[in-house]
């Protein structure tokens, strides 16, 4: 097991303790669906997301809770085999470029320990239901 964690901190150019600490890169690709008959907003998680050279959350779909205003902030609860993480980011206005950082708030099952955060972007596609969101970042156990 130890070869495959090897080149985890590819790059080099990480500043501050995180490499030092196990800080890998954090991957996370989804698709947002319509929303639901409830009005909240779900997806999945999309083949290519990762966590150092590993799959993240393979098949595993999410749900956001309710913005809360007056900052807009979204709390998203990925359910992945093996266990469940929860980020925390702020939702843009309709018609405003999603663009936002995200941070960890927690981790059950394989993921409890996790920590970090990164920037996330995100994309409606053309009828404005449904979008591809991309997070980057950096998370430590």
């Amino acid at each position: 097991a130890g070869a495959e964690e090897t080149g985890t901190t590819a790059g080099g150019d990480e500043t501050g303790t995180s490499a030092k600490e196990g800080g890998e890169p954090i991957l996370i690709k989804t698709h947002l669906a319509p929303l639901n008959a409830r009005g909240e907003s779900t997806g999945e998680v999309l083949s290519g997301s990762t966590i150092a050279d590993s799959a993240f959350c393979a098949g595993g779909k999410f749900l956001d809770g309710p913005v809360k205003p007056p900052d807009r902030s979204v709390v998203r609860s990925f359910r992945c085999p093996g266990g469940t993480l929860t980020i925390t980011f702020t939702s843009t206005p309709p018609g405003v470029k999603q663009r936002s950082d995200w941070e960890v708030v927690k981790g059950l099952g394989r993921f409890e320990g996790l920590s970090g955060g990164g920037r996330m972007r995100g994309v409606l596609e053309p009828g404005g239901e449904e979008g591809r969101e991309t997070f980057t970042g950096t998370v430590t156990r």
